[in-house]
């Protein structure tokens, strides 16, 4: 289930204002425990400011990122220690960042808007470049497929058509 912002900042206020128990509210709602635990942390931190929209659509520079790798790493820091500190709505953004570090290394680390964009330069156009291909490739079997579906139907429909048709396959198999 997705959670706006909004919502989430309802869930940690029934908790600290209403006294309603975390387990109740995340049952009612249907929503993870510990997310819930990860949002009264961060309210508490830091107030309303991490659950509005234009936090969650916050970009953030290569030198933040570097950062909160970097602490993760050399400092023995949790994922989900750096981003409370950090005030950032979600921990998992910290973890996609180290995983993406470790595995493509500092170069790969970009300021970027959306996850879909942690590609590299090359890796983006590749990527468009195959999906292209793709589409292509399923446009030409389907007119394919069209052609062959003509094809018995006018061979149904039409007799000498289909003499013709028979006489060019067998010239066909005889020169292979």
């Amino acid at each position: 289930m997705i959670v706006r912002p909004s919502d989430w900042l309802k869930f940690v206020r029934l908790y600290i204002d209403d006294g309603v128990p975390m387990t109740d509210i995340a049952k009612k709602h249907k929503i993870d425990l510990s997310r819930l635990k990860y949002r009264v942390k961060l309210y508490l931190l830091f107030g309303e400011k991490p659950f509005t929209d234009e936090q969650e659509k916050r970009v953030y520079t290569r030198e933040e990122k570097l950062r909160a790798i970097k602490e993760v790493l050399n400092h023995n820091k949790s994922c989900r220690q750096v981003a409370l500190e950090s005030g950032m709505p979600t921990p998992h953004v910290v973890e996609d960042w180290v995983n993406l570090f470790k595995t493509k290394g500092e170069e790969a680390i970009q300021v970027s808007r959306g996850r879909k964009k942690y590609m590299l330069h090359e890796e983006r156009q590749r990527y468009l470049a195959d999906k292209e291909l793709k589409a292509r490739c399923k446009h030409l079997e389907d007119e394919n497929e069209f052609l062959k579906k003509s094809l018995a139907l006018a061979l149904k429909k039409d007799k000498r058509l289909k003499k013709k048709y028979e006489s060019l396959v067998s010239l066909r198999a005889k020169s292979n």
